[in-house]
């Protein structure tokens, strides 16, 4: 059976969401149903060596979010994807910058055909950092300057770090052992401490950039670092639109912190970095700021108009956008999204949002809709006044039904009131819609009534 990340992704969804139908499942991770089937097939006869055919595809979503230690189970058979496969043949070939075919194929699976296939996919990767790759009967080996080298180097462990959940085990032991940090908890922290005082969100794309910056451009015995250079020194890295208050803060921070051990001539490749996810600036994607208009512009429509008057959109929305590009070049599997529990999704509307976005951008995930989303909808301002009329519904669950329709719809309600009241209340004060989840009649003409279905939470079952 051919196990592979993909499948870790659906079993990981599953158990932290056992409610998800297949449209569920389908929808969120952006794959045909029919795709999805066949993945739960391979997962299904994995562990209990049957086949699905027999069963309703409810019935065995049922079974496998009750298997026990079936991660463990998949992570015994896992093998490498295509891309897998390709990234691990950069990240040796950078490492020993050449290898003979044997060598590689033992540790691949790979036959010359099948590296022949992938040769226009590698050297596309390449062109960005002017690299090339040599293929002949002596071996294979990756040519280019020390400085294109070490950016390659910087990628991958970005990729790897994001992706190292669902590796091959053997990809993330040799990425481990490359990477070698004597004191992680530290260097953890001050990472953490950097965002803080860049004001960032605490993402894992960034953390992910700052780690593997770290990585790659730690600097040897031999090397000048950043403990051994001077403010003034450091000024010849700095961005000319940065100002000298917030630079110095950035330099004190660095000389006091694991990025002392940095190779200080590589500094302001740290403070490109920084500007993609701290500020506006568009270092790395050309035209990016048209995406994000555009971007905007679909926020509004579910926001509200304010989000186009938004001051911090765009330096909000610029560093994700760009990492959504990252992902497409360089075919990074960021999979955070199963992490979280994602029971109202399927009902609202972050999901239709997000597939919008995803017809301009199509690695923009439900985890960068989700995220955004957040922090966007904590100015919302809505501009409809909207009342929710009840009948036969008991007070005390009111508040928690309109919890619930701000959930799934996205409507914010501004007064509960019971049929009866209707009338008098409409004489008073202006409305715009009226909600409800029940078959009330409501006489007033001019009254723009929206019938929903009452939505009930999905709070998880305890077994007894």
């Amino acid at each position: 059976m051919y196990i592979n990340s993909k499948h870790l992704q659906i079993l990981h969804l599953i158990k932290n969401n056992p409610t998800f139908t297949l449209k569920d499942i389908s929808e969120i991770l952006d794959l045909s149903q029919q795709h999805i089937k066949l993945y739960l097939n391979d997962i299904y006869e994995e562990v209990s060596e049957k086949n699905i055919s027999t069963l309703k595809i409810d019935e065995v979503l049922k079974e496998i979010s009750n298997f026990k230690g079936l991660k463990k189970t998949l992570r015994k058979s896992q093998q490498f994807t295509k891309n897998q496969k390709i990234f691990y043949l950069l990240f040796f070939l950078n490492r020993f910058k050449k290898t003979n075919f044997s060598t590689i194929s033992k540790e691949l699976d790979l036959t010359t055909r099948n590296l022949n296939n992938y040769k226009e996919n590698i050297n596309n990767i390449l062109k960005v950092y002017n690299l090339k790759l040599n293929i002949s009967n002596q071996g294979i080996s990756l040519f280019g300057s020390n400085f294109n080298l070490k950016r390659l180097e910087y990628i991958l462990f970005f990729k790897f770090i994001i992706e190292k959940n669902y590796l091959p085990y053997k990809f993330r032991k040799d990425v481990m052992i490359t990477s070698k940090i004597k004191n992680f908890s530290k260097l953890r922290k001050d990472i953490f401490d950097f965002l803080t005082l860049l004001n960032c969100q605490h993402s894992l794309h960034q953390q992910a950039a700052l780690l593997s910056f770290y990585i790659t451009f730690k600097g040897t015995t031999q090397e000048k670092i950043v403990d051994q250079i001077s403010f003034n020194h450091c000024l010849k890295y700095m961005p000319n639109w940065w100002k000298i208050d917030f630079f110095y803060k950035i330099f004190c921070f660095l000389k006091n912190s694991s990025f002392k051990d940095v190779r200080s001539e590589y500094l302001y490749l740290l403070f490109n970095i920084i500007d993609t996810f701290s500020s506006s600036k568009v270092c790395f994607i050309p035209h990016l700021d048209k995406d994000v208009k555009t971007i905007q512009n679909i926020f509004s429509k579910y926001l509200g108009k304010h989000i186009l008057n938004n001051s911090i959109f765009f330096p909000t929305a610029n560093p994700w956008i760009n990492y959504c590009k990252i992902k497409h070049l360089f075919f990074i599997d960021d999979f955070s999204l199963v992490d979280l529990n994602l029971t109202h999704i399927p009902n609202s509307n972050v999901l239709v949002m997000t597939n919008e976005i995803k017809k301009i951008i199509p690695n923009f995930t439900i985890f960068e809709g989700l995220f955004l989303w957040f922090i966007f909808s904590k100015n919302e301002v809505s501009e409809d006044i909207n009342i929710f009329v009840f009948k036969n519904l008991d007070k005390n669950i009111i508040s928690i039904i309109v919890d619930e329709i701000y959930k799934k719809h996205n409507i914010k309600i501004t007064a509960t009131l019971n049929s009866k009241e209707v009338s008098k209340y409409l004489r008073e004060n202006k409305v715009d819609n009226i909600i409800t989840v029940e078959n009330i009649k409501i006489y007033d003409k001019n009254a723009n009534i929206k019938n929903l279905y009452l939505p009930i939470p999905h709070y998880k079952k305890f077994e007894k």
